[in-house]
């Protein structure tokens, strides 16, 4: 969310779009529809992507790589999962 970066017209800004602009490779998870303009405009989001965001499950990414992109099922390791699982500590659980 470049939003969150320094002040509008800021240096700070300026980098991080130059940054998310030359960036080939851009991953993006689970966007709720309300969230989508600004993800959207930002990464020149089609419609099909766009339409796609909200019904990403856990684990799954839109990855686009220059001009092509795939849906992508993210595999952890047991170990990683421990690490990495948020939702079971929000939860007061255990991890996976």
């Amino acid at each position: 969310d470049l939003d969150n970066v320094g002040d509008s017209g800021s240096a700070m800004r300026a980098l991080a779009s130059s940054l998310l602009a030359n960036a080939e490779t851009r991953v993006v998870y689970r966007q709720e529809s309300d969230q989508l303009g600004t993800t959207a405009a930002a990464l020149g989001l089609t419609g099909t992507e766009q339409s796609l965001l909200p019904t990403m499950g856990t684990g799954q990414g839109l990855w686009r790589i220059k001009h092509r992109s795939f849906v992508v099922q993210h595999q952890l390791h047991p170990a990683e999962l421990e690490l990495f699982d948020t939702t079971g500590r929000m939860n007061g659980g255990q991890a996976g």
